[in-house]
């Protein structure tokens, strides 16, 4: 059994999915955020037909994209670490539970003790600034939170959404997406789709898909 699969609860659901698989969804993510932004900093609400239609125009976009054009994609974003972080690990798509993996330092703008914990204590304090309307809660989140809520359903269900997971503090990457001072060890940091996961968690969901990577063991 891989010692790094077994820290996860639900690890027997994991199945292993080529590298390529994860580069397009993340790919796809970030083409999905520049479609007809316009004047706007932030994601416009969108219809349901809207959210359809460029969710699928995003898809066919990485689809026709081979492994050499993903990675210039991911680099030309300035992301060198990352795709280093991508090709280190093998990766699986299974259900994680939101007390085991932590959202970036940061994420979305919101105060870095908020995401000191696990995925589910950062939702726990969103949850509370979005009801009490707390001026702390950053514009971003406070904005792109309610709107991914309202096609969840639809995000939790397609895998070119879903949250990739990398690693927890165990690769040495140097993101600096948790470090090790006052954030908590958790089997996994989520790399990309924390507004997407805070959302989950916000909306009750204490486990989701997402693709997780392990670090590969030289032999």
């Amino acid at each position: 059994m891989n010692d790094q699969l077994s820290r996860y609860q639900a690890f027997e659901t994991f199945k292993e999915v080529p590298r390529i698989d994860v580069k397009r969804c993340f790919v796809a993510a970030q083409y999905f955020g520049t479609l007809e932004r316009g004047n706007t900093r932030y994601l416009p609400k969108l219809t349901r037909q809207d959210f359809v239609d460029r969710l699928q125009t995003s898809k066919d976009y990485a689809q026709t994209i081979l492994e050499p054009e993903l990675d210039e994609r991911i680099l030309e974003g300035n992301y060198p670490k990352r795709l280093k972080m991508y090709n280190a690990c093998t990766w699986y798509i299974g259900v994680v539970f939101a007390d085991e993996v932590g959202v970036w330092k940061g994420a979305g703008g919101l105060p870095v003790a908020w995401t000191y914990g696990s995925l589910e204590d950062t939702a726990r304090y969103v949850s509370h600034a979005l009801r009490s309307n707390e001026t702390i809660l950053p514009a971003r989140a406070r904005r792109v939170i309610p709107r991914i809520t309202l096609n969840l359903n639809l995000i939790e269900q397609e895998p070119y959404l879903y949250p990739i997971i990398a690693p927890g503090a165990t690769m040495g990457r140097g993101l600096n997406g948790r470090p090790y001072t006052h954030f908590e060890l958790m089997n996994g940091d989520i790399e990309d789709g924390c507004m997407r996961s805070i959302a989950l968690a916000h909306q009750g969901r204490s486990k989701f898909l997402a693709y997780v990577g392990m670090k590969n063991i030289k032999k």
